[in-house]
């Protein structure tokens, strides 16, 4: 035999264990390794032989065994036999090629192994199990909810007198008789009926058909939330714009305004004449900042039974007298507050301050320097005031707890340090620390030993953090060694062979760019950074020579001058670099890109796939735990913990893990770094984002939109909205959108809202939908009708229509079939991927939406894949395909480069 055995990678379909090489149990042992369902094993006198349930993808030095692999439709062979090799041959399960000839072995001559013997299970103990049915516990909701103005001021406001609630109960009753606007025409001064516009709306029905068709709600969302949503302002409504031109065009314009002016000079003869608590009864808002508006109001407002103050930001109609009037009022106000002031009546001049100069910060400083720092962080709680100031007034007010919270919720917690440092450097100090953790939880290490270091007694932990980076992957622990060249100088000495590695020319380019990259953006400079600047100047210089890296002439010129070394300096040739590499993008490219994936098959069936940078992918292998995979398909750790599910934190270093229990999932938190697993229990979802910035998680649970503090077994709701009118039935997390479809009693409702920098409301719209298969897509196009059918040329035609746009493209076939083609859609953030099957193959296509009426789709990539279950994740600068035979390919949609593999 001239080949005895296989060589490189190759199907293989058994191993050989040899008897005289290896004991028999070190054979069992390793059957027991390879084992999968399906498996079987023989022992024969000269050894053992597995055959799989199917060929593996295998390299063969380093198989494990003898690799067997199949010659035509029967047999297994021990090496690649010629023709006339084969032709030699007598008939045998295995052929074996033992000192340069063929050995037959037979199955019916061997006896079967079962390796579940070699498995000992008698020191494992067996426990009654828990019935955890009665052990769901709801995310907490109550923490950062809003307090009514009541509850701030306590018992210094008089309860509402029954004529108040009397009237607010037919109100009520008007607004589910569709009279009153569906509740949102509240006058900010509270009132009589709108009697005008009820008499103009009775004299021009058609305009009453405007009246409850709006509905955008401020970003406050509906329903009681843990923590306010950030408003956005509310729309003006159309219905007051007709009703000011009708109010035009039928001369009742000049009866609003005697009635208006009659108002006004009553209201200033209460001024005048000192009565100054009834006249502030009566007193109109002035000054505010128009966000919500909603338009001209029309009633004469009625007297205030207290004066107390909003608790929240509402939409309201507003009055405008014109820019001398409101001087007149503002004069009068001020003069007010300043009495008032004067006699210590602290609530009334609050309410003046905030609610009728509308000078809600002003207010709050007023509150502070009284003192009154729980009523006023309630107050600019309720008020939507910027994330500082709540969290430096909920400090001073002692609620440390609630102020986290929202300093995780917003990510605020640089601002409010800043804020406090100068004059209350304990609760400075206090909220430091609180905001390293919550950057560690969020994998952003570094981040977290900047954000801590100014505190010297964090600094140990700081430094155990800076360990803990450096033992990630290569490039964080690249940066990590400027962080310690930086703060730690005299330990920079430990990682001379760790310098030396990444400063030969040869070594790979990834770290050494993330480390060139720290050091231009490095603003101190010491001896350290000297030293580590001038041993990578010439690797990195080199690199970009021959397009490793895309280091501008600024960047090179800083890591230079950090070196401040002069023989470098005199050495190192004048700067002439060659143009950077343009990368290729995706949706852009002039033309399709053209890729196929191998026929090989892995070992695993993954259930979820998700890049995490650096040629390494989080593999969801469901009840078997997650793992983390190379770029070669190898597994580089595990994680024992159930796995159908994976949202990836924005870093890459943290990731949840979730497993489908009946009606609700079960949570897990995985450190990627320490690797460490936490267990954040279990609650109902009906959607939820698949990423996260390692804290905060989006999530449909029940009727309700709810961020969630994921990082923490309590499962704090940071943010959360309900009564949103119906169960929601489609959820779209984009990256800096989320997109809900709401069925309504008579119409569907999309919520829009936007999540960078802050969370708010964009939109509440009303849509139709007229049948047919409906989608989600983006905030550019809401929803849109997909459909996939067989043309007459055998083609498939991929048709996408939304409002005026009507886009179709063809798409043909890997393979001719009979009738019609099984095809398949799944929407992207940027297009679609259309999944068109033959009988043994598809084809992918990635297909760009039109961007306009005049321009159609296009076929920006089309992938030619073995038929499969596929499947597909969206990232920041990547898409990851993959199916459940274990093959994995991921494409970078800036650069056009593509990755594949199997998992092994």
């Amino acid at each position: 035999m001239r080949h005895p055995v296989w060589r490189g990678w190759q199907p293989v379909a058994g191993l050989w264990l040899a008897a005289d090489l290896l004991p028999a149990q070190r054979r069992l042992e390793r059957i027991v390794r390879a084992w999968a369902p399906g498996c079987r094993a023989w022992r024969f006198d000269e050894g053992d032989v597995l055959c799989f349930e199917a060929p593996r993808p295998m390299h063969c030095e380093h198989a494990g065994g003898a690799p067997l692999c199949r010659i035509g439709a029967h047999g297994l062979y021990g090496g690649p036999l010629t023709a006339p090799e084969l032709s030699a041959l007598e008939p045998a399960d295995v052929q074996l090629v033992v000192g340069a000839a063929l050995r037959p072995l037979n199955f019916s001559r061997a006896a079967p192994l079962d390796p579940s013997f070699a498995l000992d299970i008698g020191d494992y103990a067996l426990h009654d199990t828990y019935d955890c049915r009665g052990a769901l516990r709801a995310p907490r909701q109550e923490r950062l909810a809003r307090k009514a103005v009541r509850d701030v001021l306590g018992g210094r406001i008089p309860p509402p007198s029954e004529e108040r609630e009397s009237f607010l109960r037919s109100a009520s009753a008007r607004g589910a008789r569709g009279d009153a606007d569906n509740g949102s025409l509240r006058e900010r001064v509270g009132g009589a009926r709108d009697g005008i516009a009820h008499w103009l709306l009775s004299r021009f029905p058609s305009l009453a058909g405007g009246r409850a068709a709006q509905g955008h709600g401020s970003g406050t969302g509906a329903g009681q939330a843990a923590v306010a949503s950030r408003a956005t302002g509310a729309r003006p409504q159309r219905w007051r714009e007709w009703l000011v031109k009708a109010a035009l065009a039928s001369r009742a314009a000049k009866l609003m305004g005697m009635q208006h002016g009659r108002y006004l000079r009553q209201l200033m003869q209460r001024f005048d004449d000192g009565d100054l608590i009834e006249a502030l009864r009566h007193a109109l808002p002035i000054d505010g900042d128009g966000r919500d508006c909603l338009g001209q109001a029309f009633s004469l407002p009625g007297r205030r039974d207290h004066l107390g103050l909003s608790g929240a930001r509402g939409a309201h109609a507003s009055f405008d007298f014109g820019d001398y009037t409101r001087e007149l009022l503002r004069k009068r106000y001020r003069a007010a507050f300043e009495l008032l002031d004067r006699q210590d009546k602290v609530d009334e001049a609050v309410f003046v301050l905030a609610e009728l100069l509308s000078a809600r910060q002003e207010a709050l400083d007023y509150l502070v320097r009284h003192e009154r720092f729980g009523q006023a962080a309630e107050l600019a709680l309720g008020w939507d005031m910027p994330a500082d100031t709540i969290i430096r007034l909920l400090m001073l007010a002692g609620d440390s707890e609630r102020a986290i919270l929202v300093a995780r919720r917003d990510n605020a917690f640089g601002p409010a340090v800043a804020m406090l440092e100068t004059e209350h450097r304990q609760h400075a100090l206090r909220l430091r620390r609180e905001w390293g953790l919550a950057l560690v939880e969020q994998g952003q290490w570094l981040a977290a030993v900047d954000a801590v270091w100014p505190d010297s007694e964090s600094r140990e932990q700081a430094a155990r953090w800076l360990l803990a980076a450096e033992s990630a992957g290569a490039e964080l622990s690249a940066r990590a060694l400027v962080q310690r060249a930086c703060l730690l100088p005299d330990t920079l000495q430990h990682y001379a062979e760790r310098i030396g590695e990444w400063s030969d020319p040869l070594a790979p380019a990834a770290p050494r760019v993330a480390l060139g990259v720290a050091l231009a953006e490095c603003k101190h400079s010491n001896a350290a950074l000297s030293l580590l600047s001038t041993r990578m100047l010439p690797a990195l210089a080199a690199d970009r020579a021959v397009g490793a890296n895309d280091l501008d002439r600024g960047q090179l010129a800083r890591i230079l001058a950090l070196s401040a070394d002069p023989w470098l300096r005199a050495d190192l040739p004048p700067w002439s670099l060659p143009a950077a590499v343009q990368g290729r993008r995706l949706w852009d490219a002039p033309q399709a890109l053209d890729l196929r994936m191998p026929d090989g098959i892995g070992l695993h069936s993954p259930c979820d796939v998700a890049a995490l940078g650096e040629g390494r992918y989080l593999v969801a292998l469901g009840e078997a735990g997650a793992a983390v995979f190379d770029s070669g398909g190898r597994c580089l750790r595990r994680y024992a913990v159930p796995a159908f599910k994976l949202v990836i934190a924005d870093s890459g270093q943290v990731a949840l893990a979730l497993a489908k229990r009946d009606s609700v999932w079960r949570i897990a938190r995985l450190d990627l770094v320490g690797h460490q697993i936490l267990d954040l229990g279990a609650m109902p979802l009906q959607f939820f984002a698949d990423r996260f910035d390692g804290i905060a998680w989006s999530v449909v649970s029940g009727e309700r939109i709810s961020v969630i503090d994921a990082a923490r077994p309590s499962l704090d709701t940071l943010w959360s909205v309900g009564d949103l009118g119906g169960p929601v039935a489609q959820a779209r997390f984009l990256q800096n959108d989320e997109l809900f479809l709401v069925p309504g009693r008579s119409e569907m409702v999309v919520w829009h809202y936007r999540t960078a920098p802050r969370r708010v409301l964009v939109s509440r719209d009303p849509i139709r939908i007229d049948g047919g298969e409906s989608v989600l897509l983006d905030p550019h196009m809401i929803v849109a009708k997909l459909s996939m059918a067989t043309n007459e040329d055998g083609n498939v035609r991929f048709s996408c229509t939304s409002g005026a746009y009507d886009g179709h493209i063809d798409l043909a076939s890997p393979e001719p079939v009979d009738g019609d083609h099984d095809a398949g859609l799944i929407p992207l953030a940027s297009g679609f991927l259309a999944i068109v099957h033959g009988a043994d193959r598809m084809r992918l296509y990635l297909v760009r939406r039109g961007r306009g009426t005049g321009i159609g789709a296009r076929s920006m990539a089309q992938i030619d894949w073995p038929r499969a279950q596929l499947q597909v994740r969206e990232q920041p600068g990547r898409l990851v395909l993959f199916d459940q035979e274990g093959r994995v390919m991921e494409i970078e949609t800036e650069t056009s480069r593509a990755r594949s593999m199997v998992l092994l």
